[in-house]
């Protein structure tokens, strides 16, 4: 059997280690698929405010200094305050976002709670900076707790060459091109601190806030430890990055940290809830559709592997590979996001049977055919 797509292996998503970082590099544009999505019929909030969209359910935009230029985040009505989910990172106009919210929203209804889907810094950025602020109890999972202590540590010399050997390895020539985001100071300069974790929810843990049962499901894949959180009678689904309404998450394998992450799996596991679930997303709007988008994403990636094995008639690194799949160039920051999508979808099918895997003279890895 295959290893789970993308597992038996190193979650790049993981340790993301820049700002300016897309949930997807797109092979083909993932776009909407037309009337298969019905989105709501509300305009995204200004910077600063909210707006209600499901009962004890608000949302928050906030802006982020890159391509995709804004991250939602969501308030949870609970105990005459609101419980959030997600902070934005750390920015001047998110702070300044921040603080007009405290100033019209959260001086007569306080923070209660902070919930942290995943380690990225759009996601966990402003978190030790509201604790500071508001006294209130930060939960994340176990893993994104470790991955952002981590990612916080500035890497040893040994350890930087370790990581850029192994992009080495996989075939690109200039790793001087990714060492900036390997070194982990964009990672660092994007969030506000290590927050204190206070509670560890994991998979199939209930609470109840604002009298709705939210649910908390482990949902690897784009990121170890990512959170989804599901209300079933409300039929709410707070997505973080796991679906997102026009592009694919980043799921990519590195060298270090292993991981057993499937996002095959996870949207498999959300696809079998109620088709009239109301997603909310990290990036984009909120939409109904998530068995539809589910199998668009599910079938983007196949699309990807079948690609891949018909270039690999003849030997290919997976450099080589991430031009294939992209089809455009990259440089910076997408290359290196490109290329750790590259080394999942290979590795994925090594262990499908479908590539073998074998090391030139040169030391660069290279995938085939299995059936030669």
């Amino acid at each position: 059997m295959p290893a789970p797509l993308f597992g038996r292996g190193r979650l790049f998503a993981r340790i993301v280690t820049q700002v300016d970082i897309r949930p997807g590099v797109e092979g083909d544009p993932l776009t909407s698929p037309g009337e298969r999505l019905k989105y709501l019929g509300l305009p995204p909030p200004p910077s600063g405010h909210h707006v209600r969209v499901a009962p004890g359910v608000h949302w928050v935009r906030l802006p982020l200094p890159m391509e995709l230029d804004h991250i939602n985040v969501w308030l949870l009505e609970h105990e005459g305050g609101f419980v959030l989910v997600d902070t934005g990172i750390a920015s001047s106009l998110t702070r300044e976002a921040w603080e007009r919210l405290e100033r019209e929203v959260f001086a007569e209804h306080p923070l209660r709670l902070i919930l942290l889907t995943h380690l990225h810094p759009d996601h966990v950025g402003l978190a030790a900076w509201l604790q500071a602020r508001h006294s209130v109890p930060v939960w994340a999972s176990r893993q994104t707790e470790a991955l952002v202590a981590s990612l916080l540590r500035p890497l040893t010399e040994a350890e930087l060459a370790e990581r850029t050997g192994f992009f080495v390895r996989h075939g690109l020539e200039n790793a001087t091109q990714i060492e900036e985001f390997l070194r982990g100071g964009r990672y660092r300069s994007a969030v506000s601190g290590m927050p204190r974790i206070e509670h560890w929810p994991a998979d199939g843990d209930e609470v109840a806030w604002g009298g709705i049962n939210w649910r908390f499901l482990d949902t690897p894949g784009h990121a170890s430890g990512h959170l989804c959180l599901h209300a079933a009678a409300a039929a709410v689904l707070i997505a973080g990055d796991q679906v997102l309404p026009t592009i694919s998450p980043n799921v990519s394998l590195t060298g270090w940290n292993a991981d057993d992450a499937s996002y095959l799996d996870s949207l498999e596991r959300l696809s079998t809830l109620s088709p009239e679930t109301l997603v909310l997303p990290s990036h984009g709007r909120p939409f109904r559709g998530l068995r539809e988008r589910a199998a668009d994403l599910r079938g983007h990636h196949h699309g990807q592997l079948a690609r891949l094995i018909e270039a690999c008639a003849t030997p290919m690194s997976a450099h080589q590979c991430a031009g294939i799949l992209f089809r455009r160039s990259l440089r910076g920051l997408h290359q290196f996001l490109a290329l750790g999508e590259a080394i999942a979808h290979l590795e994925y099918l090594v262990g499908a049977g479908k590539l073998k895997r074998s090391t030139d003279a040169q030391g660069i890895i290279r995938y085939a055919r299995a059936n030669g």
